[in-house]
């Protein structure tokens, strides 16, 4: 006989793949970092894009070697970009020289998701994203958060499609945070500063965080699980 509590888990598991299923090969669907390594040599992010969309439903571009104009394609729905750690000088580069590029990109119906957690202790950062979003991080880590919660616990970012919690920490849970007049937060951190947050662009949407890799956060595996859940946020029911 099976009890309840494990027809609740059957069905959220069967709800939960028919979900990333009717995702793969609907839309082109692109992760990018930098060709120096995988932010602290983890692979969490391509672990997370696979559960969302499938594996071989998505490509991966390199900051130094992609094609802007077919990576901004229209037919490009959703685009992950690391910026953290090894990927952060590409990620920079690549804002400075085509910000408006991407707030055209997304406000034609484009959906970004920015994970960037800048990791040079000697220095600052201040960047300029697209809808005057500005990424921030302290020198020395004095920005850098050991827990974070969620602002709206109703946000679908905490209840699904995977299981996620509402309260986080890490040894670093997120190394920046973001400031601007359209930043509209979704977690806040021990430092009262919005680690991940989002701003709608006309048709489309851009979810940013400065979260490290997962591996850095606990309770696992609901830390995995956020970041699942907020690819798919970002590229499906988000806005």
């Amino acid at each position: 006989m099976i009890n309840s509590a494990s027809k609740f888990a059957c069905i959220l598991l069967l709800t939960t793949t028919a979900a990333m299923t009717a995702l793969a090969g609907t839309a082109q669907n692109i992760y990018v970092r930098s060709t120096q390594a995988t932010p602290w040599g983890q692979t969490t992010n391509e672990d997370a894009m696979d559960k969302v969309f499938g594996s071989g439903s998505w490509d991966t571009e390199y900051y130094e070697t992609l094609d802007v104009v077919a990576l901004l394609d229209r037919n490009t729905k959703f685009i992950f970009m690391e910026g953290g750690d090894s990927s952060y000088d590409g990620f920079a580069d690549f804002i400075q020289n085509h910000s408006v590029d991407l707030y055209t990109w997304i406000s034609n119906g484009g959906r970004l998701l920015i994970l960037a957690a800048p990791n040079d202790p000697l220095n600052d950062v201040l960047l300029y994203l697209p809808n005057n979003v500005v990424l921030k991080s302290d020198a020395f880590y004095a920005s850098a958060a050991s827990s974070a919660y969620a602002v709206d616990i109703s946000s679908s970012i905490f209840t699904g499609p995977f299981p996620a919690a509402y309260n986080f920490t890490g040894d670093f849970f997120s190394h920046g945070y973001f400031v601007g007049s359209t930043v509209s937060p979704i977690m806040q951190s021990n430092l009262n500063e919005v680690v991940l947050g989002q701003t709608s662009i006309s048709h489309g949407l851009m979810v940013f965080g400065a979260l490290t890799t997962d591996n850095f956060q606990l309770p696992q595996p609901f830390a995995h699980g956020l970041l699942i859940n907020i690819i798919y946020y970002t590229a499906t029911i988000g806005g």
